[in-house]
């Protein structure tokens, strides 16, 4: 489905000045078919008289030798001479030829008149075509010149707009130039503060990060996603392996683990959906212990180690510290890190 846009501004602009060119193209080459048909119009006329006048003339002049023949042979014939008889008859002889000539001549320029009669008719026809056009040009063009009119006046109230966002432009440099001095007292007072601090705050939001791509990823193996699991505990494992800790501390053996339980974790997405769940559980409980802090890592390895050295505590009447629950996932909390206040 498609839906009716209003052309923008530079679209409009761009239809009328092609349309305009087109019509003043077009005008110039009716202006020129017009010229044309009218220079060729004259022309014919211009023919039409030669060749009327010419014929005329000579129409004139056979008159004349007629009229002087007749006036010659009238004289002879009165004065009766044999020989003049013999002019006589060969004059008529002459006559005759020319008068034969003559109606010859006259059929000659009828048929001429008749065939430039006939052009001029279609001259005057294409004139009257080519008038017809060149008023639904000038049409176009009024259209044109209304068009052009309302796009300047667009034009102007664009310029209004402008002005006016070159005012709000300077107020809001202003405003820039405020925000770049407090972002410049901003960072100098963010370079003092300790690189341990930040380090922190960084370790923070990866493991935050990390709680809830594993989160996402259980959900996925709750819902059978299992392409979308993999994909999150291949995330998982690149944010666990962006993390660090002190060496020798019961952190580092936490993160260890943690490490440990996610590549265990694709491994089993082959072989064992359900192993990869535990996995997974066992991952987001040892990511609970790094965002308890480094005291309560401490404290679950020395229970652990405890535990461990002498497994017949666990028949005592002894309650255990409590550890959180992989099963529950409560959101966690982030170690506090001090921030710096601009």
């Amino acid at each position: 489905m498609t839906t009716n846009q209003p052309r923008s501004f530079g679209r409009r602009l761009w239809w009328i000045i092609r349309t305009t060119l087109l019509i003043f193209v077009l005008a110039v080459l009716v202006a020129a078919v017009v010229g044309g048909l009218g220079y060729a119009g004259y022309l014919g006329v211009l023919e039409i008289q030669r060749s009327n006048n010419s014929l005329a003339m000579r129409i004139d002049a056979n008159e004349q030798n007629l009229n002087s023949l007749r006036d010659l042979v009238n004289t002879e014939f009165a004065q009766g001479n044999p020989e003049q008889q013999v002019q006589i008859n060969q004059l008529e002889n002459e006559v005759a030829l020319l008068t034969r000539h003559l109606e010859e001549l006259q059929a000659t320029r009828d048929a001429d008149t008749a065939v430039q009669t006939e052009q001029i008719n279609t001259l005057q026809a294409d004139l009257a075509a080519a008038i017809a056009a060149n008023g639904v040009l000038s049409e176009d063009l009024a259209s044109v010149q209304e068009a052009l009119v309302a796009l300047q006046s667009d034009l102007n109230s664009t310029g209004g707009r402008v002005d006016e966002l070159g005012g709000d432009v300077d107020r809001v440099r202003v405003q820039l130039s405020d925000l770049d001095d407090a972002l410049t007292a901003f960072r100098e007072e963010a370079f003092v503060i300790h690189d341990q601090e930040t380090a922190d705050l960084a370790q923070s939001l990866t493991m935050l990060q990390l709680w809830g791509v594993l989160t996402n990823a259980r959900l996925a193996l709750l819902n059978d996603d299992v392409t979308g699991a993999e994909t999150a505990v291949n995330q998982a494992q690149t944010l666990a392996a962006s993390l660090t800790a002190e060496s020798d501390s019961a952190t580092e053996l936490v993160l260890e683990r943690l490490q440990t339980r996610l590549d265990l974790a694709v491994g089993s997405f082959a072989t064992s959906l359900s192993t990869a769940a535990q996995d997974l559980e066992a991952a987001s409980r040892e990511l609970t212990l790094l965002l308890s802090g480094p005291e309560t890592a401490e404290l679950v390895e020395a229970t652990t180690a405890v535990e461990t050295q002498t497994p017949e505590a666990a028949n005592t009447t002894t309650t255990p510290t409590a550890v959180p629950s992989p099963s529950e996932t409560p959101l966690p909390s982030a170690t506090p890190v001090p921030t710096a206040t601009p």
